[in-house]
């Protein structure tokens, strides 16, 4: 490998490190609300609007199998539940509940804590700029993932 070659491999190498790091963060914030890094993220979806699992599989990069795993099982705690879609009867929208809008609610009283801990040791330009370029990144994997060239 060489030039740009490289230097996506030392952001990969990054982006798989802060994502580590990210979730492990996101279990210690949701541990108190007996909740997990993966269930936080179906009910921040949830609250958004209610939407389908489909759609919340694609707007966090998971598989839908997994989304579809973690909306059950918050189902089963009363946290979210499954609404009619008026687009597709098929396919049911997640709703959070009360509930779930209080153990929401909960998690992100302790990220906002630990994020404004956080900004104060980080430079907000430099942020704006990582997230600018991530999303560039993201956007170019994205359309080359579409393109199913395959190898």
């Amino acid at each position: 490998m060489s030039g740009k070659q490289d230097e996506l491999w030392a952001l990969s190498l990054a982006v798989f490190r802060v994502n580590g790091l990210l979730m492990r963060n996101g279990e210690r914030l949701t541990a108190p609300s007996g909740q997990s890094s993966a269930r936080w993220q179906v009910l921040g979806r949830a609250d958004d609007s209610p939407r389908t699992v489909a759609q919340m599989a694609r707007e966090l990069g998971l598989a839908r199998q997994s989304v579809q795993r973690v909306a059950d099982a918050l189902e089963a705690d009363g946290l979210v539940a499954y609404v009619e879609n008026p687009a597709d009867r098929r396919a049911r929208l997640v709703a959070i509940t009360p509930a779930g809008a209080r153990a929401l609610s909960d998690i992100v009283a302790r990220y906002s804590a630990w994020a404004e801990r956080m900004a104060g040791m980080l430079d907000a330009a430099d942020l704006a700029s990582a997230a600018a370029s991530l999303a560039r990144v993201g956007d170019r994997i994205e359309a080359d993932l579409a393109g199913g060239d395959g190898w």
